[in-house]
């Protein structure tokens, strides 16, 4: 039987594209495409596939009339492009998207010291505000946020169309509401971009905003969602100065404040930038949300905020031409004891070795053969 990914990946997806050129009907002028963002794809193909007599897409400064194949300009109806479908093959060797996992030149900052600020520091200053919330309560604030941050950036379609499909599963069970949130999280969007942006900034004017569904993605870690414990991949565009500054923070424990994607694929890691991540997650517990991801080619795996690694390495590779930077996630089990309080679960814990055993299930087990005195309640 097909996996649920092999289904996913086997289904053709359908991007829409607007002709762009300055003159689209000057046949002296070669055809130039852009491709419509992903929620904007998603508004139009819904429009298709509901078969509208009007065949009428809105987006925020278009209207798309899919009877004549045109984009017309909101502002002036007189401006008008061709737009076009086209299905894309899911199993096409696609590149990973560079600004989801690759860290730019101009990062100041890679890295924090303490993991128990930055995005988990959002997120259970929202919880201690919402204690009394259930679940359905929690999607629905998550959903209006999301709309409010996006009409911010003028992203008023794209923010309403993510707020539906919340709404649309803030009634059934967990897995299938984390599923979304894990879905829309990894589309080509604004979503994910201002999500870290305030995690890693331990943004609290973004806290009855976004800090609900980022409780949400951070919830999933604790339900039966596929984990990975081995090696994975992060590109980089480092400066001189930033390679020394990983240099000089060999054998030290640092951590990343927001989400961070990884992949494991090394060859499609290794595609951009001049430096190459290479994590080491034997001891640590990521989840691999290929499944549940729109680009389940990327092979993504997904740490949680507050993950905490040890620099082992910084080398030159003169086969690759980068700098290899090898990581050692150091066992992330305190987030995953933080997220369990954060759901008001109780269980043992130990923190005087790195001999944990932890499950995904609902029996979860923290504790090691050695200390078998455990404390009852989580640490926060």
């Amino acid at each position: 039987m097909a996996s649920q990914m092999e289904k996913r990946t086997n289904q053709p997806q359908a991007e829409w594209y607007w002709q762009s050129n300055s003159d689209p009907w000057s046949p002296d002028e070669k055809q130039d495409w852009k491709k419509y963002s992903d929620i904007e794809s998603e508004i139009i193909e819904g429009v298709f596939d509901a078969n509208d007599a009007k065949g009428l897409a809105k987006l925020d400064n278009y209207l798309i009339d899919l009877n004549s194949s045109l984009q017309i300009s909101k502002s002036d109806h007189n401006k008008e492009s061709n737009v076009k479908r086209v299905l894309i093959d899911r199993n096409e060797n696609q590149g990973l998207r560079e600004e989801r996992f690759f860290l730019p030149q101009a990062l100041n900052r890679p890295f924090n010291d303490d993991s128990y600020k930055g995005g988990l520091h959002l997120i259970k200053e929202w919880k201690k505000k919402a204690v009394d919330l259930t679940t359905s309560q929690i999607v629905e604030q998550a959903a209006n946020g999301i709309i409010n941050e996006g009409d911010l950036l003028g992203e008023h379609c794209a923010s309403r169309w993510i707020a539906r499909q919340l709404t649309a599963v803030q009634n059934k069970d967990g897995k299938e509401i984390y599923k979304c949130c894990i879905r829309l999280y990894t589309k080509e969007c604004f979503l994910y971009k201002i999500i870290n942006q305030a995690m890693i900034e331990a943004d609290i004017t973004k806290l009855d905003t976004l800090a609900p569904f980022c409780y949400l993605l951070f919830r999933s870690w604790l339900q039966d969602i596929k984990p990975y414990k081995a090696e994975t991949y992060r590109g980089g565009n480092l400066n001189p100065d930033m390679v020394k500054y990983y240099q000089k923070s060999t054998g030290r424990k640092k951590c990343w404040y927001g989400f961070t994607s990884t992949s494991k694929n090394r060859e499609k890691a290794e595609s951009f930038g001049n430096s190459l991540f290479i994590i080491d997650m034997s001891d640590a517990i990521g989840i691999d949300i290929s499944a549940c991801s729109d680009f389940p080619n990327e092979e993504e795996v997904l740490l949680p905020p507050g993950t905490t690694f040890k620099i082992k390495q910084v080398q030159f590779n003169n086969t690759n031409y980068k700098n290899n930077i090898f990581l050692k996630i150091v066992n992330n089990l305190p987030s995953y004891s933080i997220a369990a309080c954060l759901l008001n679960r109780l269980f043992a814990n130990c923190f005087l070795c790195h001999k944990a055993i932890f499950s995904l299930n609902s029996n979860v087990i923290w504790r090691c053969e050695t200390h078998t005195k455990a404390m009852n309640s989580p640490m926060v």
